[in-house]
């Protein structure tokens, strides 16, 4: 019973199960995984990194950045040592350090375990959509930037302060998120000068403090450049958000469509964190306000930074929750009662007293009672794990055209591929080099305008049948319900020898396939 009081606590339960709730459902349906894997095996093959794009045909030789290459090859060091498990668990292990850390900084401004892990829980669901891509890092090193802040300012300790500069060469390397890191730093220290030009006295951290900040921020930013692109990588991006102009069709790039529950409890929570911040006796300063709403702005613009907005808000969040009084107006609440003096309701008094108390009023049943915690909760993903796992699944082959890459290559078609857009990752992973796609998940590397030539070919336009013959199209893999196959199955120059209700394959009606195509191209393919 000591024993577990004083190691199984709160938060290492909530952990341990927050790492079995998410590394025993994977989830593989992202097609960028797929290429981002093949990369790191090419780097690992060659011993050195791809200079140009490799994988579509329709851009081959075309220089590239490759933002990601270090957490390439080390997810393909994880799949050579155990396979997509190996990669998943890994993938897990990460999101859990996120809010490892992200917990440590609200604990160390709440002084309170239990409150601590309710902030987290509050803003861990945002994170819900994990996928094993380099992205992953960037969550982790932007928790981890946030920490070293907080600690500079909150906690008046400058040892972690030179962590910022591993910070951001990792960040670098491994994703070419890092630049967000670099708007955190100059948000948080522009916010702090300007504090300190207003003169703006209570809370203003000391000149010399600040000054040393600013010189390790900017080392921050020069060992950025320490990688393979150097001071050029810099503007990649800008080049790839915003000048490619390719985004818009790319679904976590969209601003929340707020019909969805996860985006209506986003809603809500951005209410309560600026109701927490209204309504607690510590008023909010300059960079307090800053970065709250630059990040939150940020997910109001695209899906793809909700996980660092929770991570943001978080331990803002616990800034003001630390010192909201809550307790004492639960205390001054009064009732009715036959009596001219109305007294606090029992009830009402007994919740104050318990959320003064917060996690201490468990006392010595605390380790039971987290030992309890776990065994519902591996009880509860034991119950659930068998159909969860056919639904993963079934969500992988309706999504990834598995089963017709399995035709591919049981069949050695070869030939130029007309592909729809979110299968090329996948189809790089199971074909190349023996094959190359049309298009994939890079975007930012094709030439202007190809993109939208792209989606006008996938709707049909008028000019589907040019821009087949222009690249030679041989055979086309996309959805049963894609408009182009629509297209060229009533144009009778290409015949469906596989379809499986979701995934679709049409060879072009010439000699080389017409043994496949006598085989197979009756009742509309195979399924």
């Amino acid at each position: 019973m000591a024993y577990l009081k004083g190691r199984l606590t709160l938060p290492i339960a909530i952990f341990i199960i927050m790492f079995m709730v998410v590394g025993f459902f994977p989830r593989f349906e992202d097609p960028d995984f797929y290429w981002h894997l093949k990369t790191g095996e090419l780097i690992a093959s060659s011993a050195q990194l791809p200079w140009h794009d490799v994988f579509a045909y329709t851009n081959s030789g075309h220089s590239w950045v490759n933002s990601e290459w270090l957490s390439q090859w080390l997810f393909y060091q994880l799949f050579q040592l155990g396979g997509l498990k190996t990669v998943w668990l890994f993938t897990t292990s990460i999101y859990v350090s996120c809010w490892a850390v992200s917990y440590k900084t609200s604990l160390d401004v709440l002084k309170d375990e239990g409150k601590a892990v309710q902030a987290i829980l509050l803003f861990c669901v945002f994170m819900g959509l994990l996928a094993p891509r380099p992205h992953i890092f960037t969550f982790l090193l932007f928790a981890l930037l946030i920490r070293v802040l907080f600690c500079f300012k909150y906690c008046a300790s400058e040892r972690t302060l030179w962590w910022i500069p591993l910070i951001m060469l990792l960040w670098a390397n491994l994703h070419g998120g890092f630049f967000l890191g670099l708007v955190l730093m100059a948000a948080f220290i522009s916010a702090e000068w300007a504090k300190y030009c207003w003169r703006d006295a209570a809370g203003c951290i000391a000149v010399s403090r600040l000054t040393r900040l600013t010189l390790v921020a900017l080392l921050g930013l020069l060992a950025t450049a320490i990688n393979p692109q150097g001071f050029s990588y810099w503007r990649y991006p800008y080049n790839a958000i915003v000048a490619s102009g390719d985004m818009q069709f790319i679904n976590e790039w969209q601003s929340p469509n707020f019909h969805q529950w996860l985006f209506q409890y986003f809603l809500a929570m951005v209410f309560i964190f600026f109701l927490n911040m209204v309504y607690s006796t510590r008023k909010p300063d300059l960079a307090e306000i800053g970065v709250s709403l630059i990040y939150i702005a940020g997910a109001f613009i695209s899906v793809r930074n909700l996980p660092l907005t929770a991570l943001a808000m978080t331990p803002h969040f616990a800034l003001f929750y630390r010192d909201l009084p809550v307790s004492e107006g639960l205390r001054k609440l009064r009732f009715p009662t036959r009596r001219a003096n109305a007294v606090p309701h029992p009830l009402v008094a007994r919740v104050g007293k318990v959320w003064v108390a917060g996690n201490r009023q468990v006392g010595g049943a605390e380790g039971v009672m987290n030992l309890l915690l776990l065994i519902f909760a591996l009880l509860a993903v034991a119950l659930i794990y068998p159909s969860r796992r056919s639904l993963a699944e079934e969500t992988l082959t309706s999504i990834l055209p598995v089963k017709a890459t399995d035709f591919i290559l049981a069949n050695h078609i070869e030939g130029r591929m007309f592909n729809t857009y979110h299968y090329g990752g996948y189809l790089i992973y199971r074909l190349y080099p023996q094959q190359r796609v049309f298009i994939y998940g890079r975007t930012d590397i094709y030439p202007k305008g190809f993109v939208d030539h792209y989606l006008e070919t996938y709707r049909g336009d008028k000019d589907w049948k040019k821009r087949f013959a222009s690249y030679g199209i041989d055979y086309v893999v996309c959805e049963s319900s894609a408009p182009i196959r629509q297209l060229i199955l009533a144009d009778g120059s290409f015949k469906s020898v596989f379809d499986d209700g979701k995934h679709s394959i049409l060879l072009r009606n010439v000699s080389k396939y017409r043994a496949l195509i006598a085989r197979y191209g009756k009742d509309g393919g195979q399924g």
